[in-house]
């Protein structure tokens, strides 16, 4: 009787040492952004409009919106789409993906990189053509700072009757991810002379 109630013992204790040495990473989500990035967490809560999740690294809880969110892949395997890239297969910088919009809903939660502007070419044919070309400059002007879409602020025809039209357009450059900060180069002291 007592051999049994060993091994017994020797089995529980083995199965409670095989629960403790289990990967604690067997039970973390996966989350890949619109952004290209891609967050091993902790999924702790989805709702109509946000995603609530644990991150192991910096141990805490984050908050982002579903819009931000391609697709998560959960710990059981499951795929939850919530987004379709806007862009696919392109470069990155490229202009032509840059979005121009007027609804400051579209870029809720995305990072401001500074004002920028487009105006059309002076040989614009026709208002419709001033204002292709206007968009068209204000988008690689987002491009070059890493924007994705542009949050139009102001837009101003001018032109007509037999003078040639043109098109300003202002907005906001927006991005998924936030701005780089470049180091400035210190500048240099110059020695100030004593007369």
């Amino acid at each position: 009787m007592k051999v049994y109630r060993l091994i017994f013992v020797g089995l529980l204790t083995l199965n409670s040492f095989l629960l403790f040495a289990q990967n604690p990473t067997q039970d973390l989500d996966t989350i890949y952004m619109l952004s290209r990035k891609k967050l091993v967490v902790q999924i702790k809560n989805v709702s109509s409009a946000t995603v609530r999740y644990f991150d192991p690294k910096t141990m805490e809880s984050v908050t982002v919106e579903r819009k931000q969110i391609q697709y998560i892949v959960h710990d059981n395997g499951r795929k939850e789409v919530f987004n379709k890239p806007a862009f696919t297969m392109v470069e990155e910088g490229d202009w032509k993906t840059v979005i121009v919009t007027d609804r400051k809903t579209d870029v809720e939660g995305l990072y401001d990189l500074g004002p920028v502007e487009g105006k059309s070419s002076a040989g614009s044919r026709n208002a419709k053509a001033a204002k292709n070309s206007a968009v068209i400059r204000i988008q690689k002007r987002a491009a070059l700072l890493g924007g994705a879409i542009v949050l139009v602020t102001k837009e101003e025809s001018i032109g007509g009757f037999g003078e040639s039209p043109t098109y300003n357009i202002e907005g906001i450059a927006y991005s998924f991810e936030p701005p780089k900060v470049e180091d400035k180069p210190k500048e240099e002291k110059t020695p100030k002379n004593k007369n």
